[in-house]
């Protein structure tokens, strides 16, 4: 599914190309969703949130390593191995860790991991051992964290299940955001005159559902270097376009000097580093 970590405005922006009109926009929006693929690719992880549910085998330890989680939703066990996941893990029965994450604050990270609790009510006192012994479902991703326009946006107009179109009461969404709308993840692909939105509904494993007029309108944000990683990228591409996307230049005066060898700006790896999930 399409995702970006810089949005079109952004990039046709007088600090950036400073591109009038919109006759690129759907090519800058291409350009963002690629360059966002290729850094979740070099970090081995998303930044943004899905629904999902996912199996892990147990090895007779007290620890289970999972995918990047925001939230959880059940753990649940297949205490026989019958292939049926019919053990519920209460709250009391495991621990989230990091303990600290906090992954829908600004500066938080995502658990990474499972530990089953000292102070469990229950019988569960470890991961049994097993191929997908157990089932987790949640959300996951690196980072939950929304923003509130401002000023305030809200439909305008409920919404039906499978409508492409959003119109919202002033503009402030742009081509680019992931936005949620109740608890349903909707990416804009296009807006006209700033107020009707051209969407792709239910996304990362959301539900599309109807929504009643009025309802607001929250954008998902993305940690600072992840948001400037995709700028670089994607300025510097659209750049080279101009050359044919040739990586050596010359002149007389100083001959041959190679620009740029594919792949990754090393300005944009040196800002993703510390975002890498070393396997």
């Amino acid at each position: 599914m399409p995702h970006a970590y810089v949005t079109v405005t952004l990039l046709k922006g007088t600090g950036a190309l400073n591109i009038d009109g919109t006759a690129y926009d759907v090519r800058l929006r291409q350009l963002a969703e690629g360059v966002s693929s290729q850094i979740d690719r070099f970090c081995s992880r998303t930044f943004q949130p899905y629904d999902a549910t996912f199996k892990y085998p147990g090895d007779d330890g007290t620890i289970l390593l999972i995918h990047d989680l925001i939230a959880i939703g059940t753990l649940q066990e297949d205490d026989n191995n019958d292939g049926t996941f019919d053990v519920g893990w209460a709250a009391a029965d495991y621990m989230l860790e990091p303990a600290n994450a906090q992954p829908t604050v600004e500066w938080g990270r995502p658990y990474t991991s499972i530990r089953v609790s000292p102070k469990s009510t229950g019988t569960q006192d470890k991961f049994v051992d097993g191929p997908e012994r157990y089932q987790l479902t949640g959300t996951f991703g690196y980072f939950g964290v929304t923003r509130d326009p401002s000023p305030n946006i809200q439909t305008s107009g409920s919404l039906g299940s499978t409508a492409a179109t959003i119109n919202v009461n002033t503009a402030g969404i742009e081509p680019g955001m992931m936005v949620l709308i109740d608890s349903e993840r909707i990416y804009v692909q296009s807006t006209v005159g700033g107020t009707a939105l051209t969407v792709l509904r239910a996304q990362r494993g959301s539900t599309a559902g109807t929504h009643a007029t009025t309802v607001d309108l929250d954008y998902f944000d993305y940690p600072d270097p992840v948001k400037e990683a995709a700028f670089i990228q994607a300025a510097r591409l659209w750049t080279r376009r101009n050359s044919g996307f040739a990586n050596q230049i010359g002149i007389p005066e100083t001959g041959v000097i190679t620009s740029w060898r594919g792949g990754l700006d090393p300005d944009v790896k040196e800002l993703l580093w510390p975002y890498r999930k070393i396997h």
